[in-house]
């Protein structure tokens, strides 16, 4: 294991020494495997912290990671001038696809339906319908519906039909649905199937060997099992998505590394030797409403990260991002040609990354990897074995939130702890998270109450915040 991987092990397992393992640790945190891979100039090393038979040659669902993958083949037909980000789904699609989509429409929605181009639905701003897919079991001879009975919602389709509910390109809603139309887009150009188009432009391509699009093929002997929890595997262990631009591709996080890394090496020449032209890469990237770009979300005011997380049911969540100075953002230094991609099978999964995406830039001294719009906060892993920088006494004594009493005190050892009514004092560690600004641009120094899922923020504009687990609430302490 190398070094910062060695590190990681040892930092999701202090505080847990009844474990035998990092693995046992997040199993117990809700994942019974986080297949982790780390690209640090370029260079991808992979690990797997599994309780079972799983490596890092293990393939996942990707979930909705598919999206911005496609799309990078989609920015492909852009470049060799067989697609314009302009196009007009009405201009665009076959007919029979178009029916579907206006079907009893009113003169004024089949106009509207007729105006959506490629860049909106790219970027989510379409106004169609059905932001994600649950798939369907493997389990029952039930028959999987065809992508265009998907659009119509008829059986025996699990989702609503594919319908405009708001106005195209006025603002962000996310759309698995309207993947699903670039899906017939994408195909009537390329004259394939997806599966083996993008293997054709991008997959193969970039050397992704242990990816592809549909379903997981009966020969298939290394791929991750869904579960529930991290002990509890679910009925399904994978579910088919007919909806394959959006949610079907099986991969692993070394792999969807390479597609990071060919979108930053696109950014940087300038010569347009890049996987993709740097213009095409920079409005691949650009942001167009909130924080989406064109299928990747960029989080944060800096810009300096591009990002997309996946959930696909029962039990796949995974997540990857890449370091770069995006157009639009602070230009502040970036470690050149670096991420990190993460995937889980648990439903749980979420909870395991994010603590894993804060402490991976923790270990590296990155910059930290902004929550996008929609996901809760999750308190970063407890470091306690590194010592709390001194300053923290400048907080200490008695404070408030108005209605129950709070202390920061120093334990026997002189480390913080804090005091929340009438309980005993909870001891301080650091938090495992890289060094950030709140939105007033404050600086701050955030510890973990040890043992709870808390986050104490020590704001140098003398207050506290108090920030719980999941629920992201946050309740701000004031001197008594």
């Amino acid at each position: 294991m190398s070094t910062l991987f060695s590190q990681l092990e040892d930092l999701i397992r202090s505080g847990h020494e009844g474990h035998a393992s990092a693995a046992s640790v997040l199993a117990q945190l809700g994942t019974p495997c986080a297949s982790v891979a780390i690209m640090e100039d370029g260079v991808i090393s992979s690990h797997c912290f599994s309780t079972g038979k799983d490596d890092t040659e293990t393939i996942f669902q990707a979930c909705s990671i598919s999206k911005p993958t496609f799309a990078v083949a989609l920015m492909k037909l852009v470049d060799q001038g067989k697609l314009s980000l302009d196009g007009c789904i009405g201009d665009l699609l076959p007919q029979d696809v178009l029916d579907i989509l206006t079907k009893d429409a009113s003169s004024a929605r089949i106009s509207a339906i007729k105006s959506i181009t490629v860049s909106q639905l790219l970027s989510h701003t379409s106004g169609l319908s059905q932001g994600g897919f649950p798939g369907y079991s493997v389990l029952d001879d039930a028959r999987i519906p065809t992508p265009r009975e998907v659009l119509a919602g008829a059986y025996p389709v699990n989702t609503k039909d594919v319908h405009l509910q708001g106005f195209p390109g006025q603002s962000l809603s996310y759309s698995g649905g309207g993947f699903t139309v670039l899906q017939f887009v994408f195909e009537s150009i390329t004259k394939k199937d997806l599966p083996t188009a993008m293997q054709d432009i991008v997959l193969g391509p970039l050397g992704m060997t242990r990816s592809f699009y549909n379903e997981l093929p009966p020969e298939e002997k290394n791929s991750a099992k869904a579960h529930y929890t991290g002990y509890t595997p679910c009925e399904d262990a994978q579910r088919v998505n007919p909806e394959q631009g959006a949610a079907s591709l099986w991969t692993t996080p070394s792999d969807i590394l390479k597609l990071v890394r060919a979108v930053q090496q696109s950014l940087q020449s300038s010569d347009n030797s890049g996987f993709l032209r740097q213009e095409t890469a920079k409005t691949m990237l650009t942001v167009v409403d909130l924080d989406i770009a064109h299928s990747w979300f960029i989080p944060g005011d800096s810009r300096t990260v591009f990002s997309h997380g996946g959930s696909n049911w029962p039990g796949f969540r995974t997540y990857v991002a890449g370091y770069a100075n995006l157009p639009g953002g602070s230009k502040v230094e970036v470690p050149k040609n670096c991420g990190i991609s993460i995937m889980t099978n648990s439903a749980e999964g979420d909870f395991t990354i994010w603590k894993l995406l804060q402490a991976i830039p923790f270990l590296k001294k990155w910059p930290e990897i902004p929550y996008p719009i929609g996901y809760p906060t999750i308190v970063p892993l407890g470091a306690p074995k590194a010592e709390v920088d001194a300053g923290w006494k400048r907080w200490l004594g008695n404070w408030t939130c108005g209605k129950k009493s709070w202390s920061i005190q120093a334990d026997e050892t002189g480390r913080p702890a804090i005091r929340y009514d009438q309980l005993l004092p909870f001891p301080l560690v650091e938090a495992a998270m890289a060094d950030a600004k709140v939105d007033s641009g404050a600086e701050v120094m955030n510890l973990v109450v040890d043992g709870l899922e808390v986050l104490i923020r020590l704001r140098d504009d003398d207050t506290v915040e108090v920030i719980n687990g999941k629920s992201s609430k946050t309740v701000k302490l004031a001197r008594a």
